[in-house]
């Protein structure tokens, strides 16, 4: 009985190589659409893909998206009709502006369905995000610039970085700074 023992434990390591080249990568999380108001929701779209998949092998990928800072994930997505090496798998998002994160993990369908508690992960990969126009560092999210026509009302005049200012009145005194110079020669 003890050399059945040894001999299940010598072979699990070959077992689990044979089929441990699997990837999963998130290709990108990109805007696809500008909400009218920064508060309303963000049209985002994420691409995941598979590769080095073994043959006769039925595979299931599940992605998770969260908050920054939040401890409960948003929403899972079983992507359960992974075919072939290279699949990719597109998937809309509507999010408030903020720091996100999203996870891949890869894992052979049967095993999962089996007991998801404890399935093995074969590949995971994860991607740090930023939804609206600004930044985070350290997991906060910071606003850089103004949402576009929201800073004076909604007339999108641009004060140039000059207090006080606007554009148009900027260029008015320069020039007529230059027609004064120019008289007065």
């Amino acid at each position: 009985m003890s050399a059945a023992l040894l001999l299940a434990v010598l072979m699990a390591p070959l077992a689990s190589a044979d089929s441990g080249d699997e990837t999963i990568t998130v290709n990108h999380v990109v805007l696809v659409d500008t909400p009218p108001h920064p508060e309303w929701e963000w049209n985002y779209s994420y691409q995941v893909e598979v590769s080095n998949l073994q043959m006769d092998v039925n595979y299931i990928a599940v992605i998770l998206y969260k908050q920054t800072g939040d401890d409960e994930w948003r929403a899972d997505w079983w992507w359960d009709d992974i075919e072939s090496d290279g699949d990719q798998f597109d998937q809309p998002l509507m999010l408030q502006r903020g720091c996100y994160f999203i996870n891949a993990s890869l894992y052979e369908t049967e095993d999962l369905n089996s007991d998801a508690e404890n399935a093995t992960v074969l590949a995971a990969a994860d991607l740090d995000f930023v939804v609206g126009t600004g930044t985070c560092v350290d997991g906060a999210y910071s606003e850089d610039a103004e949402y576009p026509g929201t800073h004076d009302g909604g007339g999108g005049t641009d004060a140039g970085g000059l207090p006080g200012f606007g554009l148009i009145l900027s260029i008015t005194a320069a020039l007529g700074a230059a027609l004064i110079a120019t008289r007065r020669e």
